[in-house]
C-alpha cells in the first residue's frame, strides 16, 4: 500500500509539541512493516540547517491571489521505503518559528498553509506518486479533502483531529486568495461561524476522521469538550474512530537513555533511585529521601497548571520535592516562579525547554504530574510509565484510557487519577500518591505493572493500517 502522511511537523525535521512526534513516529513505524510511505511536511528554515542532502529537488507552481507562487519538492529517501517530500518555498516557510513568534501567529498562516495543503496535491499529479490514503493531521492540513473531493482525484482521505481546540479559522478572504469557490462557504462546507475553518473542512470532506485517543472520540461529541464543532462531528459520528497514540520506545528507553544518570529496565528498578539522588544533588533540592512529584509540559491552563498552581501552596507544606519544565503563559509562569522562590529548596522551576533535562525529569521522579483540564491523548503519562515513574492524572481523554487509578481494594494500577477538575480533588489525589510512597514494596508493585504497559508504536500503527486498507477497499 501507498500512504501519504501529511503534517506541518513532523520529527526529525521540525517539532513544536505532540504533533511531530506522532507524525514521525508512524512514518517511521510504517515503514518498519513494509509499507511504502511518503510524509509530506514543510522546508522550514530549522529544516533546512539540518537536512541540507536533497536528493531530488522539483519545480511546481501553486495559484496564490493570482499569481503563480513557485515552490520545490525536495525528496529525500529517509527509510527503506519513507521518503520525505520537504516542501520548500522561501517566503512561506522560511522564517525563524513555525507558526508565529513570541506567542503571536503569523498574519498569513491560511495562506501558507493554504499554500501547502494545495502543494501536496500538485507534487504527488508532479511525480506521478501512486498514493491509496493521504492520511492527514490538523488544521493546516484540513483543506485538502475538500481540494481531493472537488478534483474528483482517485485518494482516500483519512483527518485526524490532534487537538480540536486548535481550529484554523480565518476571515473569509482567503477564499479568493486560495481560489475556492464561494459554494464551499455554507454551513455544509466549511463556514464556521461566519469564518472559513480549515479544521471543519476535513471534518466535513474527508473520508473518515479520526482522534487521538477513544475517551478524546467520544468527548468531543458534547458540548463540554466539542469546541463548538460537536454538531458537525455528530454527523460523522459514524466515521469517527479514536486510535491511541503511542511513543517511540527507541529514544524512550530507560535501559540504554544516553541522557540520564544511570540506565536501568523492570528488572533492575533500584537503578531508578541513582537517577533520584544524583538529580537532587545537581538541582539542589533539600531532602533526597522526599518523594519527587515531575513536570514536563506547556506552562498552559489546558495542562492544570491553574488548579497546581492552587494545590502547591498546600502541598509544598508537606515533605515532597517538585520540579517543573516548560514554558507557557505568563500569569501561570509568575504564579510558578513566585512559588518556586517561596520554597528554593522544595520546588525547582526551569521556564525553558531543555530535551535533556526532560529525560533526566522522567528518569528521577517518583510521580508525574498531567492534571490537564483536557486531554486528546497526552505521551508525557505514557513516557512516565515507562520509566517507572507513576502518573498523577485528571480522568480525561487519553490520561483516562491509560492511567488506571489505583485501586485500595485491588491494591494494583498504574497511577492516580481524579473526576472533578480542582485544585482540591488535585491536592487530595497527591496525598493519595504520598501514602502509598511510604509503602516501599507496594509501591514497587505499582512501579512494575507500569513499566510493563506496552503503548508502543507498533499498537498504534496496525489500527490506522486496518483503516487505510479499509479506506483503500471501500466503493
Amino acid at each position: 500500500m501507498n500512504i501519504g502522511i501529511v503534517s506541518s511537523e513532523a520529527v526529525p525535521f521540525s517539532k513544536t509539541g505532540g504533533l511531530a512526534d506522532v507524525a514521525g513516529a508512524l512514518f517511521k513505524v510504517l515503514t518498519n512493516i513494509g509499507e511504502t510511505v511518503y510524509l509530506f511536511t514543510p522546508y522550514y528554515k530549522k529544516t533546512k540547517e539540518q537536512f541540507k542532502q536533497i536528493e531530488k529537488r522539483i519545480p511546481f507552481k501553486i495559484r496564490i491571489d493570482g499569481i503563480d507562487v513557485e515552490g520545490f519538492a525536495n525528496l529525500v529517501e529517509f527509510y527503506k521505503n519513507g521518503f520525505a517530500v520537504l516542501i520548500e518555498q522561501d517566503h512561506f516557510f522560511d522564517r525563524d518559528n513555525l507558526y508565529g513568534e513570541k506567542g503571536i501567529d503569523y498574519p498569513d498562516n491560511a495562506i501558507r498553509f493554504g499554500f501547502f495543503d494545495k502543494a501536496v496535491l500538485e507534487i504527488i499529479k508532479v511525480l506521478e506518486l501512486k498514493i491509496d490514503v493521504l492520511h492527514l493531521n490538523d488544521w493546516q492540513t484540513g483543506l485538502i479533502p475538500m481540494f481531493v473531493k472537488d478534483k474528483g482525484l482517485p485518494y482516500k482521505t483519512l483527518y485526524t483531529i490532534h487537538n480540536l481546540a486548535y481550529q484554523g479559522n480565518f476571515d473569509k478572504e482567503v477564499l479568493r486568495s486560495l481560489e475556492i469557490d464561494d459554494k464551499y462557504f455554507s454551513i455544509d462546507g466549511l463556514e464556521f461561524y461566519g469564518k472559513v475553518s480549515f479544521m471543519k473542512a476535513g471534518i466535513v470532506f474527508a473520508d473518515k476522521i479520526s482522534t487521538v485517543s477513544p475517551t478524546y472520540a467520544k468527548e468531543i461529541l458534547t458540548e463540554e469538550f466539542g469546541e463548538r464543532m460537536e454538531g458537525i462531528l455528530r454527523t460523522r459520528k459514524n466515521d469517527l474512530v479514536g486510535i491511541l497514540n503511542g511513543i517511540d520506545y527507541e529514544i524512550w528507553n530507560p535501559q540504554n537513555d544516553p541522557l540520564i544518570y544511570r540506565n536501568f529496565d523492570v528488572e533492575n528498578i533500584n537503578n531508578k533511585k541513582d537517577n533520584k539522588k544524583r538529580f537532587v544533588e545537581e538541582f539542589g533540592l533539600k531532602n533526597a529521601n522526599a518523594p519527587l512529584f515531575g513536570m514536563v509540559s506547556r506552562i498552559a491552563s489546558q495542562k492544570g497548571l491553574d488548579i497546581l498552581s492552587e494545590s502547591l501552596k498546600e502541598i509544598l507544606n508537606e515533605d515532597l520535592n517538585v520540579v517543573i519544565l516548560g514554558t507557557g503563559e505568563k500569569p501561570l509562569e509568575e504564579k510558578l516562579k513566585t512559588l518556586s522562590d517561596l520554597y528554593p529548596e522544595k520546588f525547582k522551576l526551569f521556564l525553558t525547554f531543555d530535551e535533556a533535562l526532560a529525560h533526566k525529569i522522567y528518569a528521577s521522579s517518583d510521580f508525574f504530574l498531567m492534571p490537564s483540564k483536557y486531554e486528546p491523548c497526552g505521551l508525557g503519562q505514557m513516557i512516565a510509565l515507562r520509566y517507572g515513574t507513576l502518573p498523577l492524572v485528571h480522568e480525561v481523554g487519553g490520561l483516562k484510557d491509560t492511567v488506571d487509578n489505583y485501586s485500595e481494594i485491588t491494591q494494583c494500577g498504574n497511577g492516580f487519577s481524579f473526576e472533578e477538575y480542582s485544585s482540591d480533588e488535585l491536592t487530595l489525589t497527591i496525598k493519595r500518591a504520598l501514602l502509598i510512597f511510604k509503602n516501599e514494596s507496594l509501591l514497587l508493585k505499582l512501579i512494575r505493572i507500569g513499566m510493563s504497559c506496552n503503548f508502543s508504536w507498533e499498537q498504534s500503527a496496525k489500527k490506522y493500517l486496518e483503516i487505510y486498507k479499509e479506506l483503500r477497499n471501500a466503493n
